[in-house]
């Protein structure tokens, strides 16, 4: 039996308990639409689509990590990895850009750059990485409307860019668990300064199957694997000793 085979009955596992487990949040609750025949779609409102998505990892660097105090840091090294992953096997571009990894910060994570083999991280100096040319540049150049962002740090290395690229007409989304903060105040500064400007949040599993949108796909197994659903994992694992393999 070949990889993809084995992986099938996985991804209907997991499948099934990531709807259980409800994991995909949004930053703000929305009301209900008035009834006109020319409204526009609100953003909130759209799905992200595999097809129309780029996925944007900003200054998940060494040095940075070291800082992390909102999320184990391990946790924030799964995540940003298995997102990208996740990613790469769906086909979603994805830009990686670093602040100066020459200087204090350090380079990116290797965990990160073995897993995107082929993507080069853009250098930059500006804080906000929607300010470098070569990383607008990059996206623009993908012809992509749906921008899915990570960073460190959540209220400046996500946050920024975030709202750059909305106000340019790029529907933005953040994902808080692959993004990560030095304290609890920042991480709240974050969230609400997004909230307010109606970017949705998203975690790293939930924005990964809303753009897999069918478990019958033939890279689901591929994409669930990638994930790396650590409770999902265990059952599935369970699930294949029950079934003798």
């Amino acid at each position: 039996m070949n990889r993809s085979s084995s992986l099938k009955p996985l991804a209907a596992t997991f499948a099934m308990l990531f709807a259980l487990s409800g994991s995909v949040t949004t930053s703000t609750a929305m009301a209900a639409p008035s009834v006109s025949a020319t409204r526009t779609v609100d953003n909130n409102l759209r799905t992200l689509s595999r097809n129309d998505t780029v996925l944007l990892l900003v200054d998940h660097q060494i040095g940075l990590l070291t800082g992390i105090r909102d999320m184990p840091v391990a946790d924030l090294k799964h995540n940003v990895v298995a997102l990208a992953k996740a990613a790469r096997a769906m086909g979603v571009p994805v830009i990686v850009t670093a602040t100066m990894p020459d200087g204090m910060w350090g380079p990116t994570i290797p965990e990160l750059t073995d897993a995107l083999p082929g993507v080069t991280v853009i250098s930059r100096t500006s804080i906000n990485a929607w300010d470098d040319p070569n990383v607008v540049a990059a996206i623009k150049k993908t012809g992509r409307k749906q921008l899915l962002i990570a960073g460190t740090s959540l209220e400046v290395c996500a946050t920024l860019p975030a709202l750059s690229a909305k106000a340019e007409g790029y529907d933005t989304r953040v994902v808080l668990d692959a993004s990560g903060t030095f304290n609890e105040a920042k991480r709240t500064a974050g969230i609400e300064r997004l909230a307010r400007a109606d970017i949705p949040l998203t975690d790293y599993a939930g924005a990964a199957v809303e753009m897999l949108k069918d478990n019958a796909d033939p890279q689901a197994g591929a994409v669930y694997g990638a994930l790396d659903i650590p409770f999902a994992t265990l059952v599935g694992q369970l699930e294949a000793a029950k079934r003798g393999k």
